[in-house]
C-alpha cells in the first residue's frame, strides 16, 4: 500500500502471548486508524492458542511478525524496536485497542514546533466483552520519588506515544523484568529528566479481563515493582531515599506475610528466615503475632491487590 512520505512513520508494536481472543481486535484498531505511514509489528512469544492463525490472516497488513519463544514482553518489544523504522512508537498490549484518531492526534502534537518526546493520552477501561468500566485520566507524577512509591502519576502505556530516539538513547526495555518493565522505563525516563506531556484526548482502551490474579503472580509482580523502584534510589535526595526505603520495606513485609500463607505449614519457618535478613521487622505487631500464632489469613493489602 502506498504511503504518504510527508507523514512521519509511526510504528505500533504489539507483544502477544496466547491472546487469540483479543489480538485481532488490537491489530484492526491500528489498521483502522487510516494513517497511511503506519508500520504494524506483532511479536508473538510462541502462543499455543489460535494467535498464530490470526497473525497469518493479516500477513499482508503487518510490516513484520513472528512467533517464537521469548523471555517476556520486554524482550519481544525490544525485538520489535530493532525491526521498526518509525519516528514515533506506540506499544500496544495485545488485549488493548487504539481508539479512532489516536495516531493522527498524537502525530499532530508530536510534530509541532514545541513537540514532546513522550505523549500520554487518556484511556478507557473495558472488560472482556468490551463493556465500559470507566475512564483513566493520565496524571504526571509530582516527583520521581512520588512515582517510585506509587503515590502520584498515572501513565497508561497503551495510550502513550514515544519518539523512537528515547529507546535508542536509554537502551530499550529491561528484559529481566516480567511485569514491571513498563513502570521501569517510565522511571528511567523521569530520572533522566524526560517528562511526559499529557493529552486530554482518549487514545486507547485498556482491557481488564476480570479474572483474579493468582497470588503467586501478584507476589512476583510486587517484588519486581519494589526492586525496580529501589534501583532509582540514587536519583533521590537523602530524605527521599529514606522515605522510599520505608515504603518498599513495608511492601516487602506485606508480601512476605502473604508468601508465608502460600507455604502453609512451612510459613512460620519462612518468616523466621526473612526476619534473620531484616530483624527490624520484629517491630511490626502483625509480624510478631504471625510468628507466634502462625499464618492465619492473607493481609488485606495483598488481598485487594490480588
Amino acid at each position: 500500500m502506498p504511503t504518504d512520505s510527508s507523514q512521519p512513520r509511526v510504528s505500533v508494536i504489539i507483544p502477544c502471548l496466547n491472546h487469540g481472543q483479543f489480538v485481532e481486535q488490537a491489530i484492526c484498531s491500528a489498521l483502522d486508524q487510516g494513517y497511511e505511514n503506519l508500520e504494524l509489528i506483532v511479536l508473538d512469544g510462541g502462543s499455543e492458542d489460535d494467535s498464530v492463525d490470526i497473525l497469518s490472516m493479516y500477513d499482508q497488513d503487518l510490516a513484520y511478525w513472528h512467533s517464537e519463544w521469548d523471555s517476556g514482553p520486554a524482550e519481544a518489544i525490544n525485538a520489535g524496536l530493532v525491526r521498526s523504522t518509525g519516528e514515533i512508537v506506540c506499544i500496544l498490549a495485545a488485549d488493548d485497542v487504539l481508539l479512532p484518531g489516536a495516531i493522527e492526534h498524537a502525530v499532530k502534537r508530536m510534530t509541532r514546533e514545541d513537540k514532546p518526546k513522550w505523549l500520554v493520552g487518556a484511556a478507557h477501561k473495558i472488560g472482556p466483552l468490551d463493556e465500559s468500566l470507566g475512564g483513566l485520566t493520565p496524571s504526571s507524577p509530582s516527583s520521581l520519588a512520588s512515582y517510585l512509591m506509587h503515590d502520584t502519576g498515572l501513565l497508561p502505556l497503551s495510550s502513550s506515544f514515544f519518539k523512537r530516539e528515547l529507546f535508542e538513547d536509554y537502551n530499550g526495555l529491561q528484559t529481566d523484568l516480567q511485569y514491571a518493565w513498563g513502570f521501569e522505563i517510565a522511571a528511567r525516563l523521569l530520572a533522566a529528566g524526560v517528562w511526559p506531556e499529557l493529552s486530554t484526548l482518549t487514545f486507547a482502551a485498556t482491557r481488564d479481563s476480570g479474572a483474579p490474579c493468582p497470588v503467586p503472580v501478584t507476589l512476583a509482580k510486587g517484588v519486581e515493582y519494589i526492586e525496580a523502584a529501589e534501583s532509582y534510589a540514587n536519583h533521590l535526595t537523602l530524605p527521599q531515599r529514606y522515605q522510599l526505603w520505608r515504603d518498599c520495606d513495608e511492601r516487602r513485609r506485606i508480601y512476605a506475610l502473604a508468601e508465608a500463607e502460600c507455604k502453609d505449614s512451612a510459613g512460620r519457618t519462612f518468616l523466621w528466615q526473612q526476619l534473620l535478613r531484616r530483624p527490624w521487622w520484629l517491630g511490626s505487631a502483625h509480624y510478631r503475632q504471625t510468628l507466634l500464632k502462625g499464618v492465619e489469613q492473607l493481609p488485606d493489602t495483598l488481598r485487594d491487590a490480588a
